[in-house]
């Protein structure tokens, strides 16, 4: 316990007195001890808990990044991982770079963003960072107790140190594995300031400038709230909610039979999603039973989610014209150095005027981490409007896998009914039933080879339909290479059929091919891949490369240009090439701020898919976007010209502000 927080300028001068020191001695990628462990002093004030990392590093120190994000991910990097309930409850993670640029994650919100104090400086021998994090940006039950890790991450060697350290860890911030703080939140003997979570209020004001002909101008308003019912539990609601700051571009050409995923942005879903999909384990082709970006827009939320004790659970409704959302899930979880085992039961209606649609599931699972060896069961059930047929509204799978931080073998057998099409739900292909089997395994060398690791791995599929028929056929393998020079170069062959939607078994297949890359790992990444196979009703191949370059200091410019052509074996069909060429300007101002610019051209007829017939219809579409952001403390703004997700551009100006009253963005 300190008097006052400590210096947090990089330097662990005198006001560190009286701070723990500990040593990460254990490179865990490796599993092995270091030659130069880093040195983490760790302390607390009455306002939070203090860090300090001191590192030797023998290569040059990577530190391209200014403005906090997970960007710094491309640079060498620190970490902090916090479990204040131990294997129960909320996770926390903070992150900095040399530079002091920081990012965070928690498992009690997707868009967890408070302030917090980092700071960093590149030394002689390497670099220091120190750390403030706050007691009250902490959902912690009360607890004083918490399990740590903490984690040095060096790029070019792709390895991390970290303090705790058991060989039958998989990953290096497993929770049960972790080292122990005591007494944390107490002082003098009595407790420090309550660390009791605050209501977050969230109002924001939009203002949309465009043309009569785009729209005209308009301007809204709305709120999103988390109001905490216990110190681990949450009431979420919104109202009037916007979703016009589309946050990542989206859009891609590469190749797929299936349909694609995307990533959910908006605030509500964020903090209600985190307790759904919790399956113990699941096969490649596992599906989404909740998938919150199948939910159009709706007017207003209102949900409950949180944990306690080994429970987590959430519950929403989301209102919208004509249309009701409803969604629940309870989650039981236990995890001990001998073995792990969990089960989550979770249900999801969509109600209109027009159908009814609901889903119950039930997984669960048993891990045995000394011998590595578990096994799992998941099953759902579907009802409502359109089901005409029970047995066929059903997805089932039960497997067995081993795993080990570098080793992983599975085999599984899984059934999805031909009716099992839930409307909330992501589903690659429904009407299958087989098997899934494959492994990976990651060989590190020793120090002094020109080598880093090799990479293999192989997997299969067989699935058939309730008429006998094969469904989908997959079989691949993959060797990679990663080089002490930074380069990686992977090699790989698959093979790929689906039956289509109109009932031919067909390849869909770019997957024999080659890949060349230069210091993936950083901000600075640049690398070419080439694949083709047979395709649909006849040939296809693939082509891309992408490159980011530092500009200036502060300014770096990322370019990628896609290729796929299509060769028909039908005279009723055309031959065809598409193009997805990008460019995108970033400019970080400072911790707090940046400014992007991008711009992107699609063009030519987009390769067929499984799931619909195609039309073989060109698209030709140019966007242009540019945005500035701006966080700090309970202000946040966007200033932003046309959608980056957007297929054109949009011709508007938005102007956002949020502000967060009580607890901070994603507390």
């Amino acid at each position: 316990m300190l008097a006052k927080v400590p210096s947090m300028h990089a330097r662990i001068d005198a006001s560190w007195k009286g701070a723990a020191r500990i040593v990460l001695r254990y490179d865990f990628t490796n599993r092995r001890r270091v030659p130069h462990p880093t040195v983490v002093y760790v302390a607390q004030d009455s306002q939070g808990l203090d860090f300090a990392f001191r590192v030797r590093q023998r290569s040059r120190v990577a530190a391209s990044t200014v403005s906090n994000g997970s960007a710094i991910f491309g640079d060498d990097s620190v970490q902090v991982s916090l479990d204040p309930q131990g294997v129960q409850g909320f996770a926390y993670q903070f992150s900095a770079n040399p530079r002091g640029a920081h990012y965070q994650t928690s498992s009690e919100n997707s868009a967890y963003t408070p302030h917090w104090l980092s700071r960093g400086r590149i030394t002689k021998t390497g670099y220091t960072v120190t750390m403030h994090v706050p007691f009250h940006i902490i959902r912690s039950g009360g607890s004083h107790s918490w399990k740590a890790q903490f984690a040095r991450f060096d790029l070019k060697a792709n390895s991390v140190q970290v303090w705790s350290y058991d060989a039958v860890a998989t990953s290096p911030t497993m929770a049960i594995y972790s080292g122990t703080l005591s007494g944390v939140a107490i002082g003098s003997g009595k407790k420090a300031k309550s660390t009791r979570p605050k209501a977050r209020f969230q109002p924001y004001l939009l203002g949309v400038g465009r043309s009569g002909a785009a729209g005209g101008s308009t301007s809204q308003m709305g709120l999103d709230m988390a109001v905490p019912i216990t110190p681990t539990a949450s009431f979420v609601g919104s109202f009037h909610p916007d979703y016009s700051n589309v946050e990542t571009d989206q859009q891609t050409i590469s190749p797929t039979a299936f349909p694609r995923q995307y990533q959910e942005v908006r605030p509500f879903f964020t903090q209600v999603g985190n307790a759904f999909n919790a399956v113990f384990s699941c096969a490649l082709s596992c599906p989404s039973l909740l998938y919150t970006p199948a939910i159009p827009s709706f007017r207003q939320g209102y949900g409950v989610e949180g944990t306690q004790g080994p429970f987590s659970f959430s519950g929403f409704d989301a209102v919208g014209a004509r249309r009701t959302d409803l969604a629940e899930a309870l989650d039981f979880g236990e995890q001990n150095s001998r073995n792990s085992y969990g089960i989550n039961a979770q249900g999801v209606s969509v109600s209109t005027p027009t159908f009814v649609d609901t889903t119950a599931s039930l997984n669960g699972g048993f891990l045995d981490n000394r011998s590595h060896i578990g096994i799992y069961g998941n099953y759902a059930r579907e009802s409502g409007t359109f089901i005409t047929d029970a047995s066929q509204a059903r997805y089932g799978e039960l497997g067995a896998v081993y795993q080990t931080a570098n080793t992983f073998a599975g085999v599984a057998r899984q059934f999805t009914g031909a009716q099992f099409s839930p409307v909330d739900a992501y589903i690659q292909q429904n009407n299958t039933a087989g098997y899934e089997a494959g492994g990976r395994h990651v060989f590190h060398m020793a120090p002094r080879s020109k080598l880093l690791d090799i990479q293999v791995s192989a997997f299969d599929t067989r699935f058939w339909n309730n008429a006998s028929q094969i469904a989908q056929e997959e079989a691949n393998w993959q060797v990679g290479l990663d080089l002490r020079n930074l380069w990686t170069v992977n090699v790989f062959q698959n093979s790929t059929f689906v039956r289509a939607s109109d009932g031919e078994f067909l390849p869909f297949n770019v997957g024999n091919g080659a890949f060349l890359g230069y210091d993936l790992n950083s901000n600075y990444p640049v690398g070419i891949l080439f694949g083709d196979g047979p395709y649909y009703h006849g040939h296809a191949a693939t082509e891309q490369f992408f490159d980011t370059l530092p500009v200036r200091r502060n300014l770096s410019l990322s370019l990628n240009v896609n290729e796929n052509s299509y060769t028909s074996n039908r005279s009723t069909e055309p031959s065809f090439k598409q193009w997805l060429n990008s460019a995108s300007l970033n400019w970080q101002f400072s911790r707090d701020a940046s400014f992007s610019l991008g711009a992107r051209r699609i063009n030519g007829t987009s390769l067929p898919t499984s799931y619909y017939t195609p039309t073989f219809t060109p698209i030709f579409a140019d966007n242009l976007s540019a945005a500035f952001h701006y966080l700090h403390g309970h202000n946040e703004f966007y200033l932003v010209y046309g959608d980056p997700n957007a297929l054109t551009t949009t011709p508007a100006v938005f102007f956002k502000w949020i502000f967060y009253a009580g607890a901070e963005k994603g507390t």
